[in-house]
């Protein structure tokens, strides 16, 4: 039995639109410190500021929709070294112990982006007529 809903659509645009602002989100608060950033701000050009510079670009464009599978493609690759690097190396390989939870959930949210692109309600789409990527 095939399970359909004449809402799937709309309902890929609120999926796609929430991941790219919860990505933001997270890229914001490294850039400028915001809700209790350990440590505040990340310094200009160390690995913590270039991915919360990483965050915000990919975060915009998977919200609004412009080159979302590439942006996915990123998203994916950061996530991916942001689990191993920043908590498999550090907590263990058990998400539920280092804290990498949050990483592996984005990983697979930007697996599902980069299958379905933009979508409905997509600048590209609105201003191309298609999608680029």
């Amino acid at each position: 039995m095939k399970l359909e809903t004449k809402y799937k659509e709309h309902l890929y645009v609120v999926f796609r639109v929430g991941i790219g602002l919860l990505f933001l989100m997270f890229g914001l608060q490294k850039i400028f410190g915001l809700w209790g950033m350990p440590g505040g701000a990340a310094a200009f050009g160390t690995l913590i500021w270039v991915a919360g510079a990483a965050e915000i670009l990919i975060g915009v464009a998977v919200a609004v929709g412009v080159l979302t599978r590439l942006a996915s493609v990123f998203g994916v690759i950061e996530m991916a070294v942001a689990y191993v690097l920043g908590h498999a190396l550090v907590g263990g390989w058990n998400p539920a112990v280092n804290m990498g939870a949050p990483a592996l959930l984005f990983l697979l949210a930007f697996l599902v982006t980069f299958a379905y692109g933009a979508g409905k309600a997509s600048l590209e789409r609105k201003l191309l007529g298609k999608e680029m990527f």
